[in-house]
């Protein structure tokens, strides 16, 4: 169970790692194509396509990590007490934008179910490609709730360093 929770609690950084593995790996392939003198059409759309789920499961690990921009000279200003309120303010603020991202995001794919729009290149449903959207703003919304209950636990939510 331990080694489960474990795995729930470092998702992003799994599926970032295979996804961007797969991308460096299509482009590289794609580069050598092009050398050889062909290419291939459905690269720069996968590749595409990585990209936006990238950005938004990344976007998760960066509530996680305490990583996305703030004004650090205001909250290093005000004492633990105001400065504690104002991160609660801050992650109320972040999932009340990504729950609005999340039901547009919905709305988009609804749509192409609807209509069963397909890509260009890879002949893939288009709501493959989008659905990354919503499940990474589910994800922002999770890691802000677990950043909050961790303010009223009394720890800061200060970046993680990797570089030592």
């Amino acid at each position: 169970m331990k080694k489960f929770l474990y795995f729930l609690d470092h998702i992003e950084e799994y599926l970032l790692m295979i996804m961007m593995g797969a991308m460096a790996i299509v482009v590289i392939i794609q580069v050598i194509f092009r050398v050889i003198g062909s290419s291939l059409p459905w690269s720069e759309e996968l590749s595409r396509y990585l990209a936006v789920w990238i950005t938004f499961i990344g976007a998760a690990l960066g509530v996680k990590r305490g990583a996305h921009v703030g004004v650090e000279a205001l909250k290093v200003a005000l004492p633990k007490g105001p400065r504690r309120i104002l991160e609660l303010f801050a992650l109320i603020c972040m999932v009340f934008l990504a729950c609005v991202v999340v039901y547009y995001s919905i709305q988009i794919i609804q749509m192409q179910l609807r209509t069963g729009q397909k890509s260009p290149a890879m002949r893939i449903p288009m709501w493959r490609a989008y659905i990354g959207i919503p499940i990474g703003m589910c994800l922002v919304v999770i890691r802000c709730i677990q950043t909050a209950v961790n303010l009223f636990r009394g720890k800061d939510n200060e970046p993680e360093t990797t570089v030592q």
